[in-house]
């Protein structure tokens, strides 16, 4: 296909991808569902789909790291990983 033809706004590996300065660069573990905080593991597919979508507050690794968040539903700290 030649350069003239083809998608103009088709992203390549050159473009670097968005990054929400809120959550940061690592990706978000955990969510605010109804002022509760919850780990990704404790998360429905549902809850999942609406955090990835906006409709939901994700809780950011830094977050999760300098308030020692504790999930709701499990009782165990909230993962920030490695």
């Amino acid at each position: 296909m030649s350069d003239e033809n083809g998608p103009k706004d088709v992203a390549h590996y050159g473009i670097k991808p968005f990054v929400a300065p809120e959550i940061g660069e690592e990706p978000p573990v955990g969510a605010w569902i109804a002022k509760d905080a919850v780990c990704r593991d404790c998360m429905t597919a549902a809850e999942e789909i609406s955090m990835r979508r906006g409709f939901i507050d994700p809780v950011s690794a830094r977050e999760a790291r300098e308030n020692g968040i504790l999930c709701t539903r499990c009782g165990n700290a909230v993962p920030v990983g490695p």
